[in-house]
């Protein structure tokens, strides 16, 4: 039985765009008015015409970065989302205090839908970590997507039961491969950097600061080129073949 394999390893720390999702995010027509829909929602209480001059604001200066996201989760972009909500408030005469930022952001932030499928073998993967008796953190660069927005579209995904945290670099503060985001996800697991290991599409944002902590790594390019070479203690091209090389991992002997 899986679960009573001994284990070296306890925490797997699981990035998304690109191990778990595709690397790209698609801009889809309906995306603009949920945008104004949930950003209305968020400024309750304010005067529509002011509301509606913020969104177009929000929406017009957001548009490089959610165009770069088309090509790559991972795109580089100047200035986070919060400098960027910040000043679109403070051009309309509104406040950007931290409560109000967030309610945008996560506002801003775009829903996965009933259309939208996870990379192949993305489900058994989580179960299979599961079933080997670790638990399963999400460690992901972001933009606009906190935890709370990552766990409701889990649930919609039907991944949400194989899922025990999830850390953002906006919940951490900081981008990868700023080690920041693995550090909160050890402080919550409570372990060793020794026993995580990290399982991610990007050697420089999962494999060379899970290494530099002393975690196991493992890349994986399930949507991907194949890399010319990689520091990683395993690479997978897919993620059954991960589940395979994770398992070896934990084998006593």
């Amino acid at each position: 039985m899986e679960a009573i394999i001994a284990r070296a390893l306890e925490v797997a720390l699981i990035d998304v765009g690109g191990t778990l999702w595709p690397n790209s995010w698609p801009i889809r027509q309906t995306d603009g008015e949920g945008r104004r829909r949930r950003v209305a929602a968020a400024m309750e209480g304010h005067d529509p015409a002011l509301v509606d001059a913020l969104v177009e604001d929000l929406l017009r200066s957001s548009r490089p970065q959610d165009e770069a996201r088309t090509v790559s989760t991972e795109a580089r972009v100047v200035g986070g989302a919060e400098e960027l909500i910040a000043g679109c408030l403070e051009r309309h005469g509104l406040a950007p205090d931290p409560q109000t930022i967030g309610r945008v952001r996560r506002a801003m932030a775009i829903p996965v839908d009933q259309d939208f499928q996870p990379l192949p073998g993305a489900r058994e993967l989580l179960a299979v970590i599961h079933g080997l008796g670790m638990r399963n953190v999400i460690a992901s660069n972001t933009y606009w997507r906190d935890a709370a927005s990552y766990w409701d579209d889990f649930r919609l995904l039907g991944m949400a039961e194989h899922i025990d945290h999830i850390v953002t670099s906006v919940d951490a503060g900081h981008l990868k491969p700023n080690p920041a985001l693995f550090e909160v996800a050890m402080r919550w697991a409570r372990v060793a950097a020794a026993r995580c290991v990290v399982i991610g599409n990007k050697e420089e944002n999962d494999v060379e600061p899970a290494l530099r902590l002393g975690m196991r790594a493992i890349l994986v390019h399930p949507d991907d080129p194949r890399p010319a070479s990689s520091r990683a203690d395993a690479v997978a091209a897919d993620l059954w073949e991960c589940a395979r090389v994770l398992r070896d991992m934990l084998e006593p002997g």
